[in-house]
């Protein structure tokens, strides 16, 4: 009776991801690694997280979140500068809050933006854990707060839409939102379930305390002159 012979053992290569182009600026280029990244995260976000690392180098996605929202900044403050809107009157004819300001409102906007950047990537980041934490998404994670800080980070490639004139933040919020469920499952290995459900609980809240803070509101006006 025949025996099968034994198979060699495989000799081929482990199957390796390519970098984030981000993460691999070194060698790519700074400018053209930014841009790749930029475009992976617009046109394919689920290659773009599967080539992100989960952890380690956490100045990389800092730096591009920073640098991604401080431009976007600086081109909408310049553009509310520049586009009028006949509708409305006296010193809001002109779309922006910066007009009244002028050029030290501008200059001032440009050298704070990213240290507020930074600080609201922490708070977001905070934020959004804990609200991963309450959902069960950390289960099977690796990566800890620091993952939520990458996902955030990277999701603010979103931010490059608000340029565009009034429908651009609208634009950047609903991208934000798709960019960080697929980074949340990617990077905390759960399931869109249990991200989606993290990412809802802080816009529930955040849109429940602006309704009932205006209700308040109209009350305490009808109370005052509704008589």
């Amino acid at each position: 009776m025949s025996t099968v012979p034994p198979q060699p053992p495989s000799t081929l290569p482990p199957v390796t991801v390519a970098p984030l182009p981000w993460e691999a600026r070194d060698t790519r280029g700074f400018l053209p690694a930014l841009f790749d990244t930029l475009g992976l995260f617009w046109s394919r976000p689920s290659e773009a997280w599967a080539r992100a690392r989960e952890s380690g180098d956490i100045g990389s996605p800092l730096i591009f979140a920073v640098l991604v929202a401080w431009v976007s900044i600086i081109i909408q403050t310049v553009t509310m500068r520049v586009i009028n809107i006949p509708a409305l009157p006296g010193r809001w004819g002109r779309w922006g809050m910066m007009q009244s300001h002028g050029m030290a409102g501008l200059i001032g906007t440009i050298i704070l933006a990213p240290i507020f950047v930074m600080i609201a990537l922490f708070i977001a980041s905070l934020i959004l854990h804990v609200c991963c934490l309450m959902v069960g998404a950390l289960t099977n994670s690796r990566a800890g707060l620091e993952g939520t800080l990458r996902v955030v980070a990277y999701s603010d490639s979103a931010h490059i839409a608000s340029v565009v004139p009034l429908i651009g933040p609208l634009i950047a919020l609903v991208w934000w939102i798709y960019l960080a469920v697929v980074g949340i499952s990617r990077i905390h290995h759960t399931t869109q379930g249990k991200a989606i459900a993290a990412i809802l609980i802080p816009l529930v809240v955040c849109c429940g305390g602006l309704a009932l803070l205006a209700m308040l509101a109209g009350a305490a006006y009808f109370s005052r002159f509704g008589r």
